[in-house]
């Protein structure tokens, strides 16, 4: 199962939870320390963006919807029903 395609933003801050915690028990053991501390930061927070850019781009916003080609998603109860004439139409 996909966790990220189903709920991105929990997946990513799961994560991003999990790497900062790693983090703070490698630097407070004194594993990770001085100038390799100050770089495994730099690489989680750089980690921390590139992953929040990607989610962005596969979650669909609250506030004016569209999908990928751009076009307005709207309910479906607010989309006329197609007119049988025309399928009738159409298929002969």
């Amino acid at each position: 199962m996909n966790t990220f395609k189903k709920a991105p933003i929990a997946t990513l801050v799961t994560w991003g939870a999990l790497v900062l915690g790693v983090l703070v028990v490698l630097q407070g053991s004194g594993v990770l320390h001085g100038s390799a501390a100050r770089w495994a930061d730099a690489a989680a927070g750089a980690l921390q963006l590139i992953l929040t850019a990607y989610a962005r781009q596969h979650v669909t916003p609250v506030v004016d919807p569209r999908d990928n080609l751009g076009r307005e998603l709207v309910p479906a109860a607010l989309i006329p029903p197609a007119d049988p004439r025309a399928q009738r139409f159409g298929n002969s």
